[in-house]
């Protein structure tokens, strides 16, 4: 008698979105159902696809396939990211999710930037839940600025925030919105927060989990950190199966 026992598997692919090829994973679970996740990653010269891996892979180990990509200038993708902008980010995330074919989506999982597109993109994309990573949130004045310093001096200023695109996107967000932070974080205000999760005001559910010794970097902490990371693995894929 032959036993056939199927595992998770990926596939390597590319999405052309105008003059740039970005580079992107498909994970699949053992079931072969296409990806009903998708990851959005955070700015930096290191931020690609492949921090959100153990994720990604902790999500096809229990039957649930995803994607991920690299924004243009990032990882393996074509481009300059100094010569991008938000609302290059913003149209990159929005092609890869309709490439992927992203038309029954669990969860969008952005971390920092990622997780401001990832609200700014819920209305259209209708994801039945939000898990976000130490979300940024920017002003919409600098939704088309080049990623220079004159974005940096914008992002920087106290408070500028407060009027970002990514907090309106969510008023009427029905799904549920999970948060995870960092206490220790010097970039992301816990304010932020706060504004995010006040702004889901017709979320089913919300939840912040705040990692006590945790900075920006969440993602590499989470992977030093077993207890919390295993944490933080369960309420992920709790809150993604959650069915409207």
């Amino acid at each position: 008698m032959f036993v056939i026992i199927f595992r998770m598997w990926t596939e390597e692919c590319a999405v052309e979105v105008g003059a740039e090829r970005l580079a992107a994973t498909k994970i699949y679970a053992a079931t072969g159902q296409p990806p009903s996740v998708i990851s959005f990653h955070g700015a930096g010269s290191t931020a690609t696809r492949a921090r959100i891996r153990y994720v990604l892979d902790y999500f096809a180990e229990h039957g649930v396939s995803s994607a991920c990509f690299d924004f243009s200038g990032h990882g393996e993708s074509t481009g300059n990211m100094a010569r991008a902008n938000l609302r290059m980010r913003e149209q990159e995330a929005r092609a890869v999710a309709e490439f992927l074919n992203c038309q029954n989506l669990r969860a969008i999982i952005g971390t920092s930037m990622g997780a401001h597109i990832a609200a700014i993109l819920a209305p259209a994309l209708k994801p039945r839940s939000l898990i976000l990573f130490c979300p940024a949130a920017y002003p919409q004045d600098a939704m088309d600025l080049p990623f220079d310093s004159a974005f940096t001096e914008m992002v920087r200023q106290p408070g500028a925030y407060v009027n970002s695109p990514a907090f309106p996107a969510l008023h009427a967000f029905p799904g549920d919105l999970l948060i995870i932070a960092g206490k220790q974080d010097a970039v992301i205000p816990r304010e932020v927060v706060d504004l995010y999760i006040e702004s889901a005001a017709m979320a089913r559910s919300k939840k912040v989990i705040w990692l006590e010794e945790c900075g920006h970097q969440i993602h590499p902490w989470l992977q030093q950190h077993a207890e919390e990371r295993d944490a933080v693995l369960r309420d992920v894929l709790v809150t993604s199966q959650y069915r409207m």
